[in-house]
């Protein structure tokens, strides 16, 4: 299998981004990925950038891998999202037994997987396994995927207190329900994924929190919830790009009383100073997180702090972008809410994504209570 450098990976995120935008601005209402970005992104092995290196996957420095995502999700916030969930979900195999992830991962070009994280379904041992049924929402490229995920609590044989996993089982051994109706992200095609009492080697489960980690790769020793940077990845990128498309309008539209385009207003050129100023300084910020979790997992010691910083930045994320969305929207006027409008589906896709767990209000208060030494929320 050949190995992709970094100025490869980067060169064809470049590529597979042009092709996404071309086919996402299409004035096509879809409820999936276009096949062809989906093939792209297995062909180029985007969907590897967090796989375990011992897996196949590219040991990529998060940082890069961030950069890589803003730039999808610049194209389209879609196919931005379904790279993350694929990715963030093979980085679990890290820790399922070894030779369950070997059998998960054997032909890792292709590799592709969905569900859903929350412990919603059930779970009971039987002998070595467990016999599990779920539904879990929000599964994320799920009509492509070849292996879905679905988070559990499992009763304990003793009758103890259920402990939350997380079992991997072939996509031909459960079901998609197919509800995703929503106002953005709708190419994510995030419908519910089900499974009904089917069988899971116990050895072919995980844990989101702590657990032990056979593989050396770095994306091994960061914790799940400290991935954030990578999704908040998306928001950036889609703002990014509503603030150029109000760029190259703001030269051509001209209110109505008015003689020259709103270009030359200076109320106007400030609010769009600002804008800039906070994307670009929140893109120094991500990257800088990313940076010092990526630093960290290297030598084995992402502190509480740290994770605890990560999801700061994600929520100064969607807030940023949210600013940066509706302020293109306004300043587009009319034109914005005409369809096709890639200015509405930028707003509407970081509408969606705000609504994620990871972007929850309280991470603002968890990373000051981490500084003042106090126990998390």
């Amino acid at each position: 299998m050949e190995t992709m450098t970094s100025p490869h990976l980067a060169s064809t995120s470049i590529r597979v981004a042009e092709i996404a935008r071309a086919l996402a601005d299409q004035p096509i209402d879809r409820d999936e990925l276009p096949a062809e970005v989906v093939a792209e992104l297995r062909a180029t092995g985007l969907y590897r950038l967090c796989l375990p290196a011992e897996l196949g996957g590219h040991s990529l420095p998060l940082p890069e891998t961030v950069s890589i995502i803003e730039r999808l999700s610049y194209a389209d916030g879609s196919t931005g999202w379904c790279t993350v969930v694929a990715n963030v979900s093979a980085s679990l195999l890290a820790g399922v037994a070894e030779s369950e992830a070997r059998l998960i991962a054997a032909d890792p070009e292709s590799l592709l997987i969905a569900g859903g994280f929350p412990p919603i379904g059930q779970a009971e041992q039987v002998g070595d396994s467990y016999r599990l049924s779920g539904r879990w929402p929000f599964a994320s490229g799920c009509l492509t995927a070849d292996w879905f995920l679905g988070g559990v609590m499992v009763a304990p044989v003793d009758g103890g207190a259920p402990a939350p996993r997380v079992a991997f089982f072939p996509a031909s051994e459960a079901r998609i329900i197919r509800n995703w109706d929503v106002i953005g992200l709708r190419a994510t095609g995030s419908h519910d994924v089900a499974a009904e009492q089917i069988t899971v080697p116990m050895r072919r489960t995980t844990t989101l929190f702590g657990g032990p980690r056979w593989s050396n790769d770095p994306i091994a020793a960061i914790p799940f919830f400290a991935l954030s940077p990578l999704l908040a990845a998306v928001p950036l990128g889609i703002a990014q790009r509503a603030v150029d498309e109000l760029g190259q309008l703001a030269t051509t539209r001209v209110p109505l009383g008015q003689r020259q385009s709103i270009a030359h207003d200076p109320a106007f050129q400030d609010q769009l100073g600002t804008v800039l100023a906070r994307l670009g300084a929140l893109r120094a910020y991500l990257l800088d997180s990313a940076d010092t979790l990526w630093h960290s997992a290297l030598t084995g010691a992402v502190t509480p702090p740290i994770q605890a910083s990560t999801s700061m930045v994600a929520a100064e994320a969607i807030e940023t972008a949210l600013a940066a969305v509706h302020f293109a929207h306004r300043a587009g006027g009319t034109t914005s809410i005409r369809n096709p409008s890639v200015l509405t589906r930028c707003l509407n896709d970081v509408l969606a994504a705000s609504r994620h767990a990871v972007f929850r209000p309280t991470a603002r208060r968890n990373a000051a209570r981490a500084l003042l030494g106090l126990p998390l929320d």
